[in-house]
């Protein structure tokens, strides 16, 4: 008889228990790390969204603010669009509409992306959507599907996904090396910011708190170090200006257009005052003249408006931009002007 016939049957099941415990305790720990920290801010709610640890989920974020500041505001306009959102203030936009105004946006955001956030609004009981500015670009037409990454995913009365899923989705993220080892390495006071840098926010406030308005602490560099700032961070490796136009390729096919239709239904639904900008590119790169055709088609031609093309070759000074992707705030004042008239209508 071997030493192992000589051991109760519950020994050895209670030996198996404890050898799979051990093995999980890694796991274990990681999940009870992310529910005392709460890295995503999806466990808990908070008073402040806008000095988070880790770089946001920015959709999810405008929502809950949204929700959490909606019976005290009253917001009934919103700009939505990717993160060029940034140069449009709502303090500025309010000066040519009548509204309460609120940036609701998310970082690399597509037109289905957009849909499903202006068909939560239409479902918010007693919710005017009384004005409406979609900012353009290239990347966001070129995307045909709602995104459900954990940077992207949206709250389960916005997306109709399930809780479980939800969460589980910013708990698999947390997890994944190119999170969890800056991550840790930050906590551990380890990590340089090119290790962090767009995973740990390293500039404290990132919005205003009632109208989500971005906190952009490049125009106080710019104020600091003048052209000076033209010749650091992401433009080193830009080189000369660029000469000449491309034009994009055409992007609008028909499940684009689907989704464009539906958001104009909700908008005449609601008999919203809808402008379309298309922002300018520092790359010179131009929107398809068939896809301005179909928005305009779409929309209304006076409700679409291209800043992309070589008839506003200005705006793609270098020094309208704070890196290469993001114009400045002064271009969204400039094209404020030019779309809703020079002198200020409120509509």
């Amino acid at each position: 008889m071997t030493n192992n016939d000589k051991i109760p049957a519950t020994h050895m099941l209670l030996r198996f228990y404890a050898k799979c415990l051990l093995l999980a305790l890694p796991f274990i720990a990681l999940c009870a790390a992310y529910v005392a920290e709460d890295p995503f801010m999806v466990l808990r709610n908070y008073d402040d969204y806008d000095h988070p640890t880790l770089c946001q989920n920015e959709g999810m974020v405008s929502w809950l603010k949204y929700k959490r500041y909606r019976s005290k505001m009253h917001y009934d306009s919103f700009i939505m669009g990717s993160s060029c959102t940034m140069a449009y203030e709502c303090s500025e936009w309010k000066k040519y509409i009548k509204g309460s105004p609120f940036r609701m946006f998310c970082n690399a955001e597509g037109m289905a992306d957009i849909l499903q956030k202006v068909e939560a609004l239409d479902r918010e009981p007693h919710q005017r959507i009384r004005n409406l500015l979609i900012v353009l670009e290239d990347r966001m037409v070129m995307k045909s599907r709602m995104q459900t990454d954990a940077m992207h995913i949206m709250p389960p009365e916005v997306s109709g996904m399930g809780w479980v899923k939800y969460q589980t989705t910013f708990l698999q993220a947390f997890c994944s090396p190119s999170y969890l080892f800056p991550y840790v390495k930050y906590k551990l006071g380890w990590a340089d910011k090119k290790e962090i840098k767009g995973i740990v926010n390293t500039d404290g406030a990132t919005h205003t708190r009632y109208t989500n308005d971005a906190v952009l602490t490049e125009e106080h560099k710019i104020d600091s170090l003048g052209n000076d700032y033209w010749k650091q961070g992401a433009w080193e490796k830009q080189g000369k200006e660029p000469q000449q136009y491309n034009v994009l390729p055409a992007y609008l096919s028909e499940p684009q257009q689907v989704t464009l239709r539906k958001i104009a239904a909700i908008c005449r639904r609601h008999g919203t005052d809808v402008r379309i900008i298309i922002g300018p590119s520092y790359h010179q790169t131009a929107f398809n003249p068939a896809d301005v055709a179909v928005l305009r088609r779409i929309f209304g031609k006076a409700s679409v408006y291209d800043f992309s093309d070589s008839a506003h070759h200005a705006l793609t000074a270098q020094h309208n931009y704070y890196d290469p992707p993001h114009y400045r705030k002064q271009v969204g004042r400039q094209i404020l002007r030019e779309v809703y008239g020079a002198s200020p209508n409120r509509r």
